[in-house]
């Protein structure tokens, strides 16, 4: 078996995962994350596969070798995979990149010579969903065009697909409302990690001792003037709020904040379900990290009516002059939600010594290309100003 592994994890219970899918062999096994979840990929003899377990609940996506069609290097540790179907797969943060897409150029290779010498058909492999499991109908993979594609097709063939995309929406509302009801009748509790009552505020406190105040002070005011590839759109600006920012953090973020994110979620957003980490160091010493998973009310026309949503914030403080606060959400269950995640950043910089202003930040970033891109961004940008500004007024309200 091939270099790449985890050695955390037993590598016969990962590739047991996918049963006979990926071959007779299995050349290699790499750590990497794919959208929000951390797993491996497997290169088989005749597939690859990528396994992760999400909240204790394993997922894993199959396909053939001989799908793929073309395998492309992005920044300095992902890559992209596309198949002949027109799906682009992104797995990223691999510690050997350029090793992991030689070997899936070889076996693509080879698996289309044996594909052509034996002229057989090409093998479709169910593609199961990440994350928790869902009883909603998957969306057929040839409503996710490329942009601009279809144009010239006929008005009736456009509404043809639209309606193939809403069938099924009644049986998932049916489907929702009777997990629901079985899910009242088992007790959920929150989950928890690392970190306790006090971690937060003491990790910053020793982030802020281990570093010059003006070396932090630079980094703020490079940090506030540099452009955010992820976040290039500004939806507020300017607004104040009446806390400082020691006051603010202990308040509203720490571990021990007296109003969490989650009361506002419940309050106002009347969001279900919701499971959390503790702040955790995300390992630069610098960042703190923590992943929200729930069930937010989904005002689309289509799809339930609530939508699984997960939540990645990190966040870094420096020191009086501000926070910056980073999130990516992640939506499953809703009509092509699989196509993009939401990127939000947002600055509080201290103006006075009771008063914070309010920078949010935000940007679409798409794993897969759709005809509905436009959409999906001026959607995603209305529904995070709604969100933040109601956050604004509720934070307002508990001074």
């Amino acid at each position: 078996m091939g270099k790449g592994g985890d050695s955390s994890e037993n590598k016969e219970e990962i590739v047991g995962s996918f049963g006979p899918s990926l071959g007779t062999r299995v050349e290699s096994i790499h750590s990497c994350v794919h959208i929000l979840a951390d797993g491996h990929l497997c290169i088989g003899s005749e597939s690859i596969g990528f396994r992760s377990i999400d909240l204790g609940n394993e997922r894993t996506i199959v396909f053939a070798l001989v799908d793929i069609s073309s395998v492309d290097e992005i920044d300095s540790s992902d890559l992209c995979i596309k198949t002949r179907s027109g799906e682009d797969f992104i797995f990223g943060s691999f510690e050997n990149r350029d090793d992991v897409v030689t070997a899936l150029k070889e076996a693509n290779k080879k698996a289309l010579s044996t594909f052509s010498a034996d002229g057989d058909k090409a093998p479709k492999q169910e593609r199961k969903m990440l994350r928790r499991s869902i009883s909603f109908p998957a969306i057929s993979s040839r409503h996710l065009l490329e942009q601009g594609d279809g144009i010239d097709d006929s008005f009736d063939e456009l509404l043809e697909s639209m309606a193939d995309m809403t069938l099924g929406i009644e049986q998932q509302k049916e489907v929702y409302a009777a997990e629901q009801r079985d899910e009242a009748n088992t007790s959920q509790s929150k989950r928890t990690i690392q970190g306790g009552r006090r971690y937060s505020v003491e990790f910053f406190s020793r982030v802020l001792k281990s570093r010059a105040p003006k070396e932090i002070e630079n980094a703020w005011a490079k940090l506030k003037i540099d452009k955010n590839v992820l976040c290039p759109d500004i939806l507020i600006e300017g607004v104040e709020i009446p806390y400082s920012i020691d006051d603010f953090y202990e308040t509203f973020l720490g571990n021990e904040a007296k109003y969490p994110r989650e009361k506002f979620m419940v309050e106002k957003q009347k969001t279900e379900n919701i499971e959390s980490t503790k702040w955790h160091d995300t390992g630069d010493g610098f960042t703190l990290g923590r992943v929200y998973d729930y069930y937010n009310p989904n005002p689309a026309p289509m799809g339930p009516p609530m939508a699984q949503v997960k939540s990645e914030y990190t966040v870094q403080r420096y020191n009086s002059c501000g926070i910056q606060i980073c999130c990516t959400t992640m939506v499953s269950g809703v009509p092509m939600s699989d196509c993009f995640v939401i990127e939000n950043r947002t600055l509080l910089e201290q103006t006075t010594d009771d008063a914070i202003t309010v920078r949010v930040d935000c940007g679409t970033r798409f794993l897969k290309r759709t005809m509905f891109q436009k959409l999906f961004e001026v959607t995603s940008r209305g529904g995070t100003k709604k969100a933040w500004l109601d956050y604004i007024e509720w934070i307002k309200s508990c001074s």
